[in-house]
């Protein structure tokens, strides 16, 4: 059985731009510790894409508590774009892009790239649920397509860091794998 999942009331939505990613924090207030808040791309498909901020029913019973919750999402995003759209219960934001604080240091020296050797591919991988797995995958996936005519070109990934984000202005809860890939 999935749970169920619907637009989320927001208190704030900010979004912070280093390069070509964009960390979208959200904060608002879910009506019962029995919900998980979090940030997924809507299913339309055009540029620049949309996002949506979801409460999803989990399974028990729960007190009828409101419980404030903190989520955020790491996406690559056209540099051009001043402005991200955001879905939520109350209908949707268009959110301005501002530089990455201070306070976010730590996040851009993990997004930021410059770890691998020049020419190679980079990329960082997260997982809400701090499976290296999960966060590798997600690293291999947004690592960009090779240009070759080659079928037999090997291609070798490695793990350049593993490591965590707790906490902070976007409610980091998060295990990150930074890739490099270099092929023949």
């Amino acid at each position: 059985m999935t749970n169920a999942c619907e637009l989320a009331q927001r208190n704030s939505i900010r979004a912070f731009r280093i390069g070509t990613k964009v960390l979208i924090v959200a904060e608002g207030d879910l009506p019962s510790p029995g919900y998980d808040a979090k940030i997924t791309q809507r299913p339309e498909e055009i540029f620049p894409p949309w996002y949506q901020v979801l409460r999803c029913s989990r399974p028990g019973i729960f007190p009828q508590v409101i419980v404030p919750y903190k989520v955020s999402l790491t996406i690559d995003y056209p540099e051009d774009q001043e402005v991200v759209r955001v879905f939520h219960a109350d209908g949707d934001d268009k959110v301005k892009i501002e530089a990455c604080p201070d306070e976010l240091s730590a996040y851009g020296a993990v997004v930021g790239g410059g770890a691998c050797p020049e020419g190679a591919d980079e990329a960082t991988g997260f997982s809400k649920t701090l499976s290296v797995d999960e966060a590798f995958a997600d690293a291999i996936s947004k690592l960009p397509p090779i240009k070759t005519g080659r079928p037999d070109m090997l291609q070798t990934v490695r793990v350049e860091e593993i490591g965590g984000l707790f906490g902070g202005i976007a409610g980091f809860h998060d295990l990150y794998v930074r890739v490099c890939r270099t092929h023949d």
